[in-house]
């Protein structure tokens, strides 16, 4: 039995305030993209089934356009005769009970079973027999539903899972939990640990056949550089079940780390990043820039708008400066007791970050304060 498992394609997710020549949010349609061309590979590889294994859309109350989209797609599936089993995540469970779970409205689409409303559920698919554990917010509730969990001796056994297992910490989402440890073994006598939550394609080490298939489409810097994607993989008898990842095309994401930058001249500082940006290819990227152990005025002199010029042809330029470990006040301090005016504080400033090149620069400076000095 071929299976295809894909997970956390957070459909409605937006950033940024960039549109198409729709209206459409850039970042928005990366996720309509991404989840298209999974669907696409579908009718092509023609599973027996397909597993989702949560956070489908971002948010528990979609907007019209990511559940319109959503519905276009599952009814491809539907049209093709390939079933598809879709488990709530954490970010697709309401918060509380004064709003309706949105999977449910999957259950008028014929093939598409959803399994919410924070319970456990089984279906059967002729050998197979597919175990969904949703996410659910309170423990207790949590603890009771995991006891009705029992592999079907005779048939395989796959289970869904969205949550985090075989990591020592969490993301600080809403809501989210790790598996409890003294349960794991009884997730080892299943054929298939079909999970989501963490977004990159990865072998649970404390499992013997989990995986996480990642998300479609990248969203952070710390899935700069990871490949998108979905896993294929085939139930036989007598024989260990290894997925094999499908990579999907997904927004290029670059991160660059800018260490002790200040040991570091603004001038070096500057043409290490013109140099970053004539190496690596960015258009339509987006770049993420770490600046450590910044000072307040290298910080000053390096805006981002001469950023985003480096970088002219990337989507987005996020920089993330962490300042070195200098008092202000301190710093403050010593001006004053230098004796030397502002103007001579910030010639000295621009002389020592431009590599004592910056005559003309002064010059100007000088001119804009004196103008502003005289009125």
């Amino acid at each position: 039995m071929r299976i295809l498992h894909f997970s956390d394609t957070h459909l409605g997710f937006s950033e940024l305030d960039k549109v198409s020549t729709k209206g459409v949010n850039l970042r928005e349609q990366d996720f309509y993209d991404a989840f298209t061309y999974v669907i696409d590979q579908a009718l092509v590889l023609k599973p027996d089934l397909i597993v989702h294994s949560g956070d489908f859309f971002h948010r528990p109350s979609p907007p019209n356009r990511p559940m319109i989209f959503a519905l276009e797609q599952l009814n491809r599936l539907s049209h093709a005769g390939i079933p598809i089993v879709i488990i709530a995540g954490n970010h697709s469970t309401p918060k509380t009970v004064f709003t309706s779970p949105i999977l449910q409205a999957f259950k008028t689409i014929k093939g598409v079973f959803p399994i919410f409303n924070q319970q456990y559920k089984s279906l059967e698919f002729g050998e197979l027999v597919v175990h969904g554990l949703p996410h659910i917010n309170d423990e207790r509730v949590l603890l009771t539903e995991m006891d009705k969990i029992a592999p079907v001796k005779g048939k395989f056994n796959l289970i869904m899972l969205h949550t985090s297992i075989g990591k020592k910490y969490i993301m600080e989402e809403f809501g989210e939990q790790l598996y409890p440890p003294e349960r794991l073994a009884l997730l080892n006598q299943f054929d298939y640990v079909a999970l989501g939550h963490w977004h990159n394609f990865q072998k649970v080490s404390v499992l013997e056949t989990g995986w996480y298939s990642g998300s479609t489409e990248r969203l952070s810097d710390t899935e700069a550089g990871k490949e998108k994607g979905f896993c294929m993989l085939t139930l036989e008898k007598g024989k260990a079940v290894t997925p094999t990842f499908h990579p999907v095309p997904a927004r290029p994401w670059h991160r660059f780390e800018l260490k002790d930058c200040k040991s570091e001249t603004v001038a070096s500082i500057d043409n290490a990043l013109v140099q970053l940006a004539k190496e690596q290819p960015h258009k339509d990227a987006i770049i993420s820039l770490y600046f450590h152990q910044i000072t307040s005025l290298q910080s000053i002199a390096l805006p981002q708008r001469r950023l985003e010029t480096i970088f002219e042809n990337a989507l987005q330029v996020h920089s993330k400066r962490k300042f070195a470990d200098t008092d202000r006040s301190s710093e403050t301090e010593r001006w004053a007791q230098s004796g030397k005016t502002t103007i001579e504080l910030l010639a000295d400033f621009i002389q020592e970050n431009t590599e004592g090149k910056g005559d003309d620069l002064v010059k100007r400076a000088r001119g804009y304060f004196e103008r502003n000095l005289g009125g």
